[in-house]
């Protein structure tokens, strides 16, 4: 069922995924320009939001944040696999794997570079603190708009 608290999460989790993958090109060497991964991080941050994180908050402040790093969690991991998928498509095109065997290692390979790459503390940090965040703000938000509907 929507509900404001879906559309909030939503809406926050787009905006999150969007300045953290800004953030993630920061942590290579010669950052890369290109947008297209930062917008799609932001499509499926704010799927998330709206399928995971939206429908599960609720007014207690610690499960709701609980939920929020779920959904980073979330976010990060059907990213990686999304993007992974279709990079071993892309890949396989230009006859890079011989056969089934190695495009399911090149997608482990390229989901664990990118996972290593994150694990800088700053970063992570900022990831706990993005869902801390989100967790409260989306806590307050479901008490004003939603908890009057359950009046």
């Amino acid at each position: 069922m929507p509900t404001f608290t879906r559309l909030a999460a939503a809406l926050i989790y787009g905006v999150l995924a969007l300045y953290a993958a800004e953030r993630y090109k920061l942590l290579y060497d010669t950052p890369p320009q290109l947008g297209q991964a930062s917008l799609f991080m932001a499509i499926v941050g704010g799927y998330v939001g709206w399928a995971f994180v939206g429908k599960r908050i609720n007014g207690a402040m610690l499960h709701s944040i609980f939920q929020a790093l779920q959904g980073v969690i979330v976010t990060i991991l059907a990213g990686l696999t999304l993007y992974g998928i279709a990079e071993v498509f892309r890949l396989g095109y230009r006859m890079r794997y011989r056969n089934l065997y190695e495009a399911v290692r090149g997608f482990f390979d390229i989901v664990t570079e990118y996972l290593l790459r994150m694990a800088d503390p700053g970063f992570v940090g900022m990831l706990a603190a993005m869902a801390v965040g989100a967790g409260l703000v989306l806590t307050l938000f479901w008490r004003w708009a939603e908890a009057r509907r359950f009046k």
